[in-house]
């Protein structure tokens, strides 16, 4: 591509690095659009072309923007470059002539999402200290891991934010957190999708602004903005007009004067990179390539490049100044006092431009005739190999220290978020009253209470596994962005996350379970002695535990918790019908042990019924009599041996491992599904 005024290759810290990309295509499967889901994936769906023979490449010290109408292909192609896109790619990517795989792209470049996706429970500080263990080496000292992220919250402008939480962040400090984290690996290469999105003018600027200093290595200086705004513009001081005059001339220059100086304002508040030069690429420039929608003119001055798009396919990459010849030359004279973005985007977008896309897109390829394959760039393979070798040495942290830590993040957004928690505690202990009043008549062995004594077992039992199952079923629909994007991007593997999530959840079953059982237990079985406590204690704690697994697999069959939700009742239905107490399952053998709700009503039933020898009969001996305890696990279809209570415990563990393994199959699926992350 014809590129006239590029950068030299030989750049500030060392040789520049040149990314190329060449006829990348892409291929969705046509329903891809609809929600997903489990069954979804199993259908066989025609595919559709989204990206046809994108080419290009990027250089160390290039701002380079993608512009194009919505679904010309920018997120696309950006996704497709960094490598951030599973699904059915073709094409090549290459460093300095050297082919790049995902694992590669992952650690020299970073890629900032068009939305924030982090825990908005983390201050500032905390969630870039955080995920500091996981992008630097496992050598790295924490005084280390602090000085880097106090040079990073420096640099992007949030030092006097550092300890606010990121729920109460601005959109613009938001987008300049998100940026600091993808800068803690310190990548030469930087793709942002759409950084701009929902920030006022001012905040955007700041961004692109940030990215450009980091690509030039440069401030803008200030008589550059006055090439934008006027000679004379910023040198009118806060408060004052810089031409005197009356009526509505006065008001308009009086609003121009207080706009520069916010934008003043706006520009002493941009971030000190400076701090980041000790780093080890920090004196070397940097690349970025952003999709924006619609940059203001100030905005789009900023960057060096631009890539514009149409129907998946670039039709023009060049620096920005030439792209105002370029337009000309295929007769679309750019007006004056136009936004050129807005120009060239009306353009590509009206009729008469569509018309003639096929001959500007055959102008772009004429252009392309120089720039690809420079021999400047060939010159610098052997640079890009110890490049590579140099980042191919960084060792992540131990699978084990990312589930602690993982863990600990869980139960640092548990503690923050500690109302909501104590609302949902408060409600089952509600419960757990309403049960022990409800059922605290129940006095003796009688024929009378072996009815009741089976009915609080069972409700014992139900509200348990509701509890839990019904409690972690919003789980996975709102964690997968998280999951997807940090897992793709090797933050730390699947296994982990899920590893952490359970073990996370197995204190608060065993808590819930004997704080749950102490209030109807100190009202109904208190007379049964402090063992029986325990042991039925220790029993709905696995309960809780296997009841979990059901619930995750639930929430891991559908983006949507409510679709989770509602998607529960045929599953929970099998499992009463055959947990014992609605129909003698011995009629249908086997497919009681299909049943969370059967292993813990017999395992509860057993503990309390096998050591009773003797319950009271009626004095009419014409009515039936149940004379022992083992008589009532025998009319209830529960087992007598010794070893049932025991059993029942290990068949819960195996039922919450089952369900634990295909909900990891299913999260694994969704992960390594089509798109973008």
């Amino acid at each position: 591509m014809q590129e006239s005024g590029g950068s030299s290759g030989q750049g500030q810290g060392g040789p520049s690095l040149c990314l190329e990309w060449k006829q990348l295509n892409y291929y969705v499967p046509a329903q891809e659009q609809s929600n997903y889901s489990f069954w979804n994936e199993c259908r066989k769906k025609r595919e559709l072309r989204i990206l046809q023979d994108a080419s290009g490449h990027m250089k160390t010290g290039d701002l380079i923007a993608i512009l194009g109408g919505s679904g010309a292909g920018k997120t696309t192609l950006l996704a497709a470059i960094s490598q951030r896109l599973r699904g059915n790619l073709t094409g090549d990517v290459v460093l300095n002539g050297m082919a790049m795989e995902r694992h590669q792209m992952t650690r020299i470049s970073s890629f900032l999402p068009q939305f924030e996706i982090n825990v908005k429970t983390f201050t500032a500080y905390e969630h870039l200290y955080f995920m500091s263990h996981f992008k630097m080496h496992r050598r790295t000292t924490k005084a280390e891991k602090r000085q880097r992220v106090a040079d990073l919250l420096m640099a992007v402008g949030l030092r006097d934010s550092a300890h606010t939480r990121i729920q109460q962040l601005s959109g613009g400090e938001r987008k300049r957190l998100s940026l600091a984290e993808e800068l803690i690996t310190d990548p030469i290469f930087l793709f942002c999708d759409e950084p701009t999105t929902g920030l006022d003018s001012f905040s955007a600027y700041s961004v692109i602004k940030t990215l450009r200093h980091l690509c030039t290595r440069r401030r803008i200086a200030k008589h550059s903005l006055n090439q934008v705004y006027g000679e004379d513009s910023f040198e009118t001081p806060s408060g004052e007009s810089s031409a005197s005059g009356s009526g509505s001339k006065s008001i308009e220059m009086e609003v121009v004067a207080e706009s520069h100086e916010s934008l003043l304002q706006a520009m002493r508040e941009l971030p000190a990179l400076g701090v980041l030069s000790n780093s080890p690429n920090g004196t070397h420039k940097k690349a970025a390539i952003c999709s924006i929608h619609q940059p203001t003119s100030d905005i789009f001055e900023l960057f060096t490049h631009i890539i514009l798009m149409d129907g998946g396919r670039i039709v023009y990459q060049g620096r920005t100044e030439q792209a105002a010849k370029f337009f000309t030359d295929l007769g679309y004279e750019l007006p004056l006092n136009c936004n050129p973005a807005d120009f060239y985007l009306k353009t590509l977008a009206d009729k008469e431009g569509k018309e003639n896309a096929g001959a500007v897109l055959r102008a772009k390829y004429e252009h392309e005739t120089d720039g690809l394959y420079s021999g400047s760039w060939l010159l610098a393979r052997s640079y890009s190999g110890d490049y590579l070798k140099h980042v191919q040495n960084f060792k992540k942290i131990r699978w084990v220290y990312q589930v602690y830590l993982l863990m600990v993040r869980f139960m640092t957004e548990d503690v923050r978020n500690i109302r909501s928690g104590l609302i949902a505690f408060g409600f089952f202990m509600i419960t757990a009253v309403t049960l022990s009043l409800m059922y605290s008549g129940i006095g003796g062995l009688t024929q009378r209470t072996v009815q009741d004594v089976g009915g609080s077992i069972f409700m014992l039992s139900n509200e348990m596994i509701f509890t839990f199952s019904y409690g972690v079923t919003y789980i996975f629909p709102a964690a997968l962005p998280i999951i997807r994007r940090e897992v793709g991007e090797g933050t730390y593997s699947l296994s982990a996350y899920y590893v952490a999530l359970v073990l996370s959840f197995v204190p608060v079953a065993f808590f819930k379970g004997y704080v749950f059982l102490s209030v109807i237990y100190a009202s109904i079985y208190y007379t049964r002695g402090f063992l029986l406590y325990l042991s039925m204690g220790f029993l709905m704690s696995l309960s809780a535990v296997a009841a979990v697994g059901y619930g995750v697999f639930l929430s891991s069959l559908f983006e949507s918790d409510k679709m989770a939700s509602e998607c529960a009742a045929p599953f929970d239905l099998i499992f009463l019908i055959f947990g014992g107490t609605y129909m003698n399952v011995d009629t249908v053998p086997g497919l009681k042990y299909l049943s969370l709700f059967f292993y813990s009503n017999e395992a509860l039933m057993y503990k309390f019924w096998i050591d009773i020898d003797n319950i009271d009969c009626p004095v009419n001996e014409d009515h039936p009599c149940i004379k022992t305890g083992v008589e009532v696990l025998q009319q209830g279809s529960y087992r007598t041996a010794d070893y049932t209570y025991w059993l029942d415990c290990f068949s819960l563990v195996v039922v919450a491992v089952i369900f634990h393994i295909v909900s990891f199959g299913l999260v694994r699926r969704y992960i390594h599904r089509s798109g973008y992350y």
